[in-house]
C-alpha cells in the first residue's frame, strides 16, 4: 500500500500492478492528458451503468489519502456489487507535479482549485474536457484539509469533512444540493460513531473558480470530501480507512436515487458540526517566560527529503486566541520533570527532548 508521501513513479507502478489484476489496460491506454512538467494523467473507467459518476483526487499535490482510499476502493472485495447500475470515471492524481514535489500548488504554483473558469493550466482543462464530455450524473471532489481544523462549539477536531458546494451567490438549494447533502447525510449517519472526533461541514460559501461550485452551477450534484486529522494519525492511515468507507457510502446512496423530502434533507445537513480553525499539533500550556506565562502553539511543517516525508515542529503563535486546542496538550504544570530544555531556532523550530518534541517522519 502506498504511503502518505508516495513519488509519482510509485504512484504509477502501484496503479499498473493494480490494473495488471483487473485485466484493465495498459498506463499508455488509460493517459488522458500531460501536466506542465509532462508527467501523464489518467483516467480509469469502471462499469457499464446508466448512472455516471466522475471521481478525481489530488488536484493538490499533498492531499493524498483520498488516492490510497481510492486505490482500496478499486481493489476491494466488492467492487462488482458496488459497480452494479453505475459507470465510474476516476482521475486518481489530477496534479502529479504536486504529488511529485509535495506542494498543493501544481508546477506553475497555480491552485487547480480556483482555475475552474480560467483554465489556464493544463491540469484544469483536462478534468473540464472529462467532465464535458463524460457528461456524469454526480462528481466526488476527494481532498485531504490541514490539522487545524475542528467542531465550531466544541474541542473536537474534525476527522473527515464534507461540503455540498453552492452553485450561486444566493446559495440556493436546488435539486443537485440537496443529492449532495443527501450524500453526506448518508455518510455522518453510518459513520459518526467510528470517527475520533466529528465529521465537519466546510462553509459554502460561493467561489465559481472552484471547480465543485462550477460544477454545482451547471446542476451536476457535487461532494467535497476532506481527509482530515486526529490524534496521532499522522500516516493518516485511519483516515484513509473512513475515506474507503465514505466513497462506498456515497456510492450506494447514489444508486438508491430517490431524494427524500427537502426539510428533512436540510434539517440534517444543517446538524453536521461546522468547522473551525481552532487546532494546532501541540498545544504547550503554562511555559514559564521572562514576561510570565504563556501558551504556545506548534504546527507541524512538512518536508519531503529524498523521498521521506519529515514533520518539522514550528513555532506559529503565542497567547493566540483563536488556537484553543492541541491534538497534543502539554500542560508544563503536570510535567513535573520538565528539564526546561525546550529550544527555539532562529527559523522558529523547535524542540525538547524532555518533551518529546522533534523532527519525525
Amino acid at each position: 500500500m502506498l504511503s502518505r508521501y508516495f513519488s509519482y513513479q510509485q504512484f504509477e507502478d502501484a496503479l499498473k500492478a493494480i490494473l495488471k489484476t483487473m485485466g484493465q489496460k495498459s498506463l499508455s491506454d488509460i493517459e488522458i492528458g500531460k501536466s506542465v512538467k509532462d508527467r501523464s494523467i489518467y483516467g480509469i473507467k469502471l462499469g457499464t451503468g446508466k448512472i455516471k459518476i466522475l471521481i478525481w483526487s489530488q488536484m493538490h499535490g499533498n492531499e493524498s489519502s483520498t488516492t490510497r482510499a481510492l486505490f482500496k476502493f478499486i481493489k476491494s472485495d466488492d467492487l462488482d456489487s458496488l459497480l452494479r447500475n453505475i459507470s465510474l470515471y476516476i482521475i486518481p492524481v489530477l496534479n502529479p507535479d504536486g504529488t511529485e514535489n509535495w506542494t498543493r500548488l501544481n508546477a506553475n504554483n497555480v491552485d487547480l482549485n480556483r482555475d475552474a473558469i480560467d483554465l489556464t493550466q493544463p491540469e484544469s482543462r483536462i478534468l473540464r474536457s472529462v467532465f464535458d464530455h463524460f457528461n456524469p450524473d454526480y462528481c466526488l471532489n476527494l481532498h485531504g484539509q490541514r490539522s487545524i481544523f475542528g467542531s465550531l462549539d466544541g474541542d473536537q477536531p474534525a476527522q473527515i469533512s464534507f461540503l455540498a458546494p453552492a452553485g450561486d451567490l444566493e446559495k440556493t438549494i436546488s435539486q443537485a444540493r440537496l443529492k449532495s447533502m443527501q450524500v453526506i447525510n448518508a455518510i455522518h449517519g453510518q459513520l459518526k460513531n467510528k470517527v475520533n472526533g466529528v465529521i465537519g461541514r466546510y462553509s459554502d460559501d460561493f467561489n465559481i473558480n472552484c471547480v465543485g461550485d462550477y460544477m454545482t452551477s451547471k446542476h451536476v450534484p457535487t461532494v467535497l470530501f476532506e481527509a482530515g486529522h486526529s490524534g496521532d494519525d499522522y500516516s493518516r492511515d485511519r483516515v484513509t480507512d473512513l475515506m474507503y468507507e465514505s466513497l462506498k457510502i456515497a456510492i450506494n446512496t447514489i444508486k438508491k436515487g430517490a431524494v427524500i423530502d427537502k426539510y428533512d434533507i436540510l434539517d440534517v445537513y444543517n446538524s453536521i458540526p461546522r468547522m473551525n480553525k481552532s487546532y494546532v499539533d501541540i498545544l504547550i500550556k503554562n511555559y514559564q517566560s521572562i514576561s510570565g506565562l504563556k501558551t504556545l502553539g506548534v504546527q507541524y511543517h512538512e518536508q519531503v527529503k529524498e523521498g521521506v516525508l519529515y514533520f518539522v515542529p514550528v513555532l506559529i503563535g503565542i497567547n493566540r486566541e483563536d488556537v484553543l486546542y492541541g491534538h497534543r496538550e502539554i500542560d508544563l504544570n503536570d510535567f513535573l520533570d520538565y528539564n526546561n530544555d525546550l529550544i527555539l531556532e532562529e527559523n522558529l523550530e523547535i524542540r525538547s527532548k524532555s518533551l518529546d518534541i522533534g523532527i519525525f517522519y
